[in-house]
């Protein structure tokens, strides 16, 4: 574990006194006419550099407590389905994360690991102590709503995530499930052959298997049409 560099903290705080500095005399000037249009400009930017250099303040003491690194460690032991070790590990990193960033992180991963731990309660409490839905990933907050019965939600996310952005092959895969669970597996199919870009062939066959044991032939046919041909290129 790195220590963090005091030289590089002192360098950080002597910024932050002078852009705070800067913005107090700004204010002034605006507060007393003078200056006009120059001291709001400069009162704006003085806000803005100082809640940047907090911010790379606080990844600088991250970093040198080494959470990165246990991040990226509880990201494996969950890929590997070590859910409570994985759990634990993060757990420590959420308490210790000084950046939004890093908790924002963390507690999406403790999300995680309570779903795979069967308690979704829990992941839905984790996911609360974010403030605001915009800056959980759509995906991990769709899935606990999902877990937690409120599936119409769910979908909600993903779709208005999906108008913003392209999802992920998981997120992707998600959706259509729900799709299958809440408007039909016709829709589901429908969904599968746009986003065909976005999936592997294996995903693609199951929806098709699928579509096959629920007698929907009429969407089946589509999309073992569409697979006869080679898929375009997977995306991610």
């Amino acid at each position: 574990m790195m220590p963090v560099d005091p030289a590089q903290h002192g360098s950080d705080k002597a910024s932050i006194s002078v852009a705070l500095l800067a913005f107090v005399v700004a204010a002034l000037a605006l507060c007393h006419g003078q200056a006009g249009l120059t001291a709001l400009v400069a009162t704006i930017c003085g806000f803005a550099l100082v809640f940047a250099r907090l911010r790379q303040e606080r990844e600088a003491v991250d970093v040198g407590l080494g959470l990165p690194d246990d991040l990226a460690r509880a990201r494996e032991l969950l890929g590997r389905g070590a859910y409570r070790q994985a759990l634990n590990l993060t757990q420590r990193v959420a308490e210790l994360a000084q950046s939004a960033r890093m908790q924002c992180a963390a507690l999406e991963i403790i999300a995680w690991c309570q779903l795979a731990l069967d308690r979704p309660e829990a992941a839905r409490n984790a996911l609360s102590c974010l403030n605001g839905a915009d800056v959980i990933d759509p995906y991990c907050y769709a899935a606990v709503e999902d877990a937690c019965g409120h599936s119409l939600w769910a979908l909600h996310i993903v779709e208005r995530a999906a108008r913003k952005r392209q999802l992920s092959r998981e997120a992707t895969l998600f959706r259509i499930d729900l799709y299958a669970r809440l408007r039909g597996i016709e829709a589901a199919c429908t969904l599968t052959l746009s986003q065909l870009g976005r999936l592997r062939l294996e995903d693609a066959e199951r929806v098709l298997h699928f579509a096959r044991n629920t007698g929907s032939s009429r969407a089946a046919l589509a999309l073992a049409t569409a697979l006869a041909q080679p898929l375009p290129a997977h995306a991610g």
